[in-house]
């Protein structure tokens, strides 16, 4: 082969790797644009619930590792008679309405 063909060999390759580097760069671009737009919406979405006021006027919360282990048992112990409670009362709502039956355990006493 003559040399001036190795020259245009050579340069055909560098402007081809050049247009698939540009392609390459304008598609990341382009997803990065993306992105930024997704998190824009997210943000005026979310805006509303962080407009910092409540952070500010709320009292420090107090982790359980610096109370009493009897009054965070007790704490525990009220959570957990209230949670029992909310879902009794779901269990024998759902139950009325499907006109399923009762269970003995889950009615009143009087």
């Amino acid at each position: 082969m003559e040399w001036w063909t190795w020259i245009l060999l050579w340069l055909a390759l560098a402007a081809l790797a050049l247009l698939f580097l540009g392609y390459l760069a304008w598609r990341i671009f382009r997803g990065f644009t993306a992105l930024m737009d997704d998190a824009g919406r997210a943000s005026e979405l979310l805006a509303p619930g962080f407009d910092g006021q409540e952070a500010r006027t709320a009292p420090p919360a107090q982790t359980a590792a610096f109370r009493s282990p009897a009054e965070v048992r007790a704490e525990n112990a009220v959570a957990s008679r209230a949670r029992k409670s909310q879902r009794l009362e779901r269990r024998v709502r759902r139950r009325s309405v499907r006109g399923q039956p009762q269970l003995l355990r889950d009615m009143p006493h009087l």
